[in-house]
């Protein structure tokens, strides 16, 4: 059995080390998705994709999909991020758990939240948050549950934002940056609710907990937010300063873009015209800008999808170059595989042939335990034979005294005294016992000596009734070998029962036959 799976090993070594390149090639790649080196991750991931489509490793298939994914969502082809992503989906729901599933529903959901298509992405979030609720995975449903919240904050369907809010918020207590980002989206639907003096508070309190986690997207959010509120109340000068600090924070283009925006509408209500003009013209080079980063992208999105090409060009040719390298292979592992069986059926049937004569030593043993067995039976029937012809016997002889007894004229007939006087010596005679004796320890080889040294007290009249008795005769049987009458014999077992200490003399055969 050891030869068997070293073999094993040896076969199957090879699977398991491509299987752990696969995952190593999916981890490198997410590391340079974060570094935003896309073609490096892409290349990456095809190729890990396509190991695990072979092997069908549909964890690591489901991985290498997602991030794809993720990839096309940097570059901002969401067409092509979200082909992907329902690929990974289609994978998650046929082999993986619905673990995988909500993942990939809240990435859909994402997706559609970017294109603003807010009803799509309220039905994607809702699909994973009941997913995580199902399965009590605690950071993802607080995740899911902002992402809802976020998403009723622009459906306008406030009180089911705040609910959902509610909700997470002690989900996510040992992710702070999470849990920040729900608590601008509170003070987000605070604000949308009309409620600008509570809005005001929750926001300055935490604008120093997002500089310090670095969240300046939502830093400049949230100034723009107070520069709103203060336009609202009619107090321009402060709505300009929390616009120029939201300008101060901003972190992508489309924020800049709202901050612009509303810093030309302050300068504008200000009659402040030329500075109004001067925002507004950056909104529109702004705005030309985010076309061009994003047809930047896509460009970039196109170039990584013709290296691909390529790359699976290359790929495909390296994977008949590795169908031929494994044809061989498996003729190795075919080799090995009928080594270890021919290993095994020799080793099979050597242990046949063990089992075999084993089974035949134990049927002889059994035999000759049976002939011995037998042998003692038959030697022990003998011993019976001759006590209850002793008992016959003696039972004959003590009848024949009865009548002689009976005789009236017995007192004066000496002849009749004489024999009854020689009838009486044959009664008492205990040659036989001595014969019997020796016939009884062939038979029943140690029991009397183990019976003398466990109770020493024993006299020879005690073991001669144990031995008796230790052959079944009965009482009345036991009784006539010794010339005494039955109830005499009952108090003898009696007597005896006590002097080897049984509490109940019933149960003196037991322990004897127990004894050797």
């Amino acid at each position: 059995m050891k030869l068997f799976f070293i073999v094993l090993l040896l076969v199957f070594s090879p699977l398991e080390k491509s299987r752990e390149q696969c995952q190593e090639m999916i981890q490198t790649a997410i590391e340079a998705l974060h570094n935003k080196e896309h073609v490096k991750s892409l290349e990456l991931l095809i190729n890990a994709q396509n190991m695990a489509i072979t092997y069908k490793w549909y964890e690591e298939q489901f991985l290498a999909l997602n991030n794809i994914g993720a990839n096309y969502y940097q570059l901002s082809d969401y067409g092509e991020a979200l082909e992907n992503y329902l690929a990974a989906y289609n994978v998650a729901l046929d082999y993986l758990s619905p673990r995988k599933e909500m993942v990939v529903l809240n990435n859909v959901g994402i997706l559609s939240f970017e294109e603003k298509k807010y009803k799509e992405a309220e039905n994607y979030f809702s699909k994973a948050y009941t997913i995580a609720n199902e399965y009590n995975e605690t950071v993802k449903k607080g995740i899911y549950a902002i992402n809802l919240g976020l998403v009723h904050n622009k459906l306008g369907n406030l009180d089911k934002a705040n609910q959902y809010l509610d909700m997470a918020f002690p989900l996510l207590h040992n992710d702070k940056a999470i849990f920040l980002q729900g608590k601008f989206a509170l003070a987000e639907n605070v604000y949308l609710k009309g409620n600008l003096e509570e809005a005001i508070n929750l926001i300055n309190s935490l604008i120093p907990e997002l500089n310090n986690a670095g969240l300046l997207e939502h830093q400049s959010e949230a100034y723009l937010i107070l520069s709103n509120i203060y336009q609202k109340e009619g107090d321009l000068l402060r709505a300009k300063q929390y616009g120029l600090k939201a300008k101060s924070f901003y972190g992508s283009l489309e924020t800049l873009i709202k901050v612009y925006e509303q810093l030309s509408l302050l300068n504008y209500g200000s009659k402040d015209f030329e500075k109004a003009r001067v925002y507004g013209d950056s909104v529109i080079t702004l705005k030309d800008s985010l076309f061009k980063v994003k047809s930047r992208n896509q460009f970039e999105g196109n170039k990584v999808k013709f290296d691909i090409k390529r790359y699976e060009k290359e790929l495909e040719d390296n994977t008949r170059k590795f169908n031929a390298e494994r044809k061989v292979f498996y003729i190795l592992i075919g080799s090995f595989v009928l080594l270890l069986l021919l290993s095994i059926w020799a080793w099979k049937m050597n242990i046949s042939r063990y089992k075999q004569k084993r089974i035949i030593s134990e049927r002889d043993q059994k035999i000759k335990m049976l002939e011995l067995e037998n042998e003692l039976e038959s030697k022990n029937r003998k011993l019976t034979v001759r006590a209850l012809n002793m008992a016959s016997r003696n039972e004959l002889l003590q009848e024949v005294l009865q009548t002689i007894k009976s005789y009236k004229d017995l007192a004066s007939n000496s002849e009749l005294k004489n024999l009854m006087l020689q009838l009486k010596t044959h009664l008492k005679n205990d040659a036989g016992w001595n014969d019997f004796l020796i016939h009884f320890e062939e038979a029943n080889y140690g029991f009397l000596k183990t019976l003398k040294e466990k109770h020493p007290s024993l006299n020879t009249n005690d073991i001669r009734f144990i031995s008796y008795l230790y052959m079944n005769l009965s009482i009345k049987e036991i009784a006539t070998m010794f010339n005494i009458t039955p109830d005499a014999c009952r108090k003898r077992k009696e007597r005896i029962g006590k002097k080897l200490g049984l509490k109940d003399t019933s149960n003196l055969y037991q322990y004897l036959s127990q004894l050797q």
